[in-house]
């Protein structure tokens, strides 16, 4: 029954990656922005890549009960699970941070992998039994090391990724990028479901791998063909190193000079209350006040502290505030239009955010009927 159910998933699982394969390939060729048709050719050939491996599995199955078939076992799902971590990495980070993948970077990072993948097949075919089975955990302590290492790369090129959306827009626009976090890290799952295939090498586990494998491309191939216009909208900002914030403490003495102009400037804004709009970016504030976003950005994290959406939704937090004082007949949903936000829910994290409660529980604190 297992093993019926194993070829089915297997089945499934490699027509669907080829079928995808050809609509990525298709998409790109009609993909206005560059980075995202890079994109789509490398999940082409990612796709293309897994999908003939389970073609290839399916014509040479291999009988898990006899130790040679094991060991082929094992060595080739590490060898495809070190393709994987790499494949799926890269084309992650490709789309957040376009400037860290370079092609230098990418030849040494192939010529290592391939090097020592090579090496490792050539030893489990020539070698003694019992050292092939050395080198089998001497690659799974290798795939471990890529793991960590993909990872820690992976999380502080995300954290980047979020300072910048938060220094150039006030909405939740980097809500939009959690999707590749979760893929990430569901990629990353995969990646220890492929280390225990290989150290319990049996069809019940095949068949789990087969099924999650089977849900997560399909989940990615469905977000990263909707990906893409929202990545035109916000391409310039990850790929601007300008407006990444280099917050100060405050005991620090801050060394940017403010003029006179830039100061008066900046009150009429806040006194005409500017940023109550909705959709404000860092960008349109600097035109306003009369400077340029790189200045603006600097004097937003240096004075201030903060990266520009903490700044504007103080403001818009502190505004609220007042109206409910003034206003105490105002729901939530009003409220969080007049102050600027999109949708009431966004507006309450935001407020139980920066004061700690919710609305609800402000105004029975102020006494406001």
């Amino acid at each position: 029954m297992i093993n019926e159910i194993y070829t089915t998933l297997t089945t499934a699982l490699a027509t669907t990656l080829l079928v995808l394969c050809i609509l990525f390939y298709s998409l790109s060729r009609n993909a206005e922005n560059r980075v995202f048709k890079i994109v789509l050719r490398l999940m082409t050939f990612t796709y293309c890549f897994f999908g003939l491996v389970n073609i290839l599995e399916l014509w040479g199955r291999v009988d898990l009960s006899e130790t040679d078939n094991i060991l082929f076992f094992q060595v080739a799902t590490l060898v495809v699970a070190v393709s994987q971590a790499f494949l799926f990495t890269h084309t992650l980070i490709l789309l957040i941070h376009a400037a860290y993948i370079t092609r230098k970077r990418m030849v040494r990072e192939v010529a290592f992998l391939f090097t020592f993948s090579t090496v490792f097949v050539v030893a489990c075919l020539i070698l003694p039994d019992v050292w092939k089975k050395v080198g089998v955990w001497m690659f799974i302590l290798f795939y471990v090391y890529l793991l960590i290492k993909y990872t820690r790369i992976f999380v502080s090129t995300y954290r980047m990724c979020l300072q910048k959306m938060d220094n150039f827009f006030s909405g939740s626009e980097a809500e939009h990028l959690r999707w590749v976090s979760f893929s990430f890290f569901a990629a990353l799952s995969i990646g220890v479901l492929a280390l225990l295939a290989s150290l319990f090498p049996n069809l019940l586990v095949g068949t789990l791998c087969s099924a999650i494998y089977f849900c997560f491309y399909l989940y990615f191939a469905c977000r990263l063909i909707n990906y893409d216009r929202f990545y035109r909208k916000i391409e310039e900002v990850l790929s601007d190193e300008t407006i990444l914030p280099e917050l100060q403490n405050e005991d620090k003495t801050t060394t940017i000079l403010i003029s006179k102009p830039f100061e008066t400037n900046l009150k009429i804004w806040l006194d005409k209350k500017y940023f109550l709009q909705p959709g404000v970016t860092i960008e349109s504030v600097a035109l306003q006040v009369g400077t340029n976003r790189s200045y603006f950005s600097e004097y937003i994290n240096s004075v201030k502290g903060k990266t520009f959406r903490q700044w504007i939704n103080e403001l818009r937090i502190d505004e609220a505030k007042k109206l409910m004082i003034e206003n105490p007949k105002m729901t939530l949903n009003e409220l969080a239009l007049q102050v600027g936000y999109s949708d009431k829910s966004h507006f309450i994290r935001q407020f139980s955010k920066l004061t700690g409660i919710f609305p609800k529980e402000y105004k029975r604190q102020e006494n406001i009927v």
